[in-house]
């Protein structure tokens, strides 16, 4: 194999764009945001709730979490990742008037505002956008009760 001689060679380098993913944009986390929230009883999700949709939708598990709203037992309670572009989102929301903080059963949720309302409802309209990520979410959004929430979690019911 022949030697490179790099030492006297000239390197150049140019600044390129980097592609960022989908998933990691700011705005196609609120949007999801304001679809699981529209697609939420009352307009309004506690914040585990809002991880759990979350966490089935980036890592593929909505068939699991679908089966456990069948009833079908799970082996073992939900391994819930908090995401921090994911809660960063959950902050631009609010801080953008579009949801405001509430609780659910006791839980810390979010309630859409009037104003978050509409931008949900801008994006439920868009028929080429989330697809199956609003086919997701409109299936499992409103069967996942706080109860469940509890259940997916490993909570014990109390007395």
């Amino acid at each position: 194999m022949p030697e490179i001689d790099l030492l006297h060679r000239r390197f150049s380098f140019r600044r390129r764009p980097i592609p960022v993913p989908g998933d990691l944009r700011i705005a196609w986390r609120v949007s999801l945001i304001l679809t699981m929230l529209v697609c939420s009883r009352s307009n309004r999700a506690s914040l585990a709730k809002l991880h759990i949709l979350n966490d089935a939708i980036r890592s593929d598990q909505h068939a699991r979490l679908k089966s456990a709203l069948d009833g079908i037992r799970l082996d073992l309670p939900w391994n819930l990742r908090v995401e921090p572009a994911f809660a960063r989102a959950i902050d631009f929301v609010v801080g953008e008037n579009l949801a405001t903080w509430t609780k659910a059963t006791g839980r810390a949720a979010l309630q859409l505002t009037k104003s978050g309302t509409a931008a949900a409802a801008a994006v439920m309209g868009m028929h080429d956008t989330l697809v199956e990520e609003k086919a997701i979410i409109s299936d499992l959004a409103k069967a996942i009760t706080e109860t469940m929430v509890a259940a997916l979690l490993g909570e014990r019911h109390k007395p």
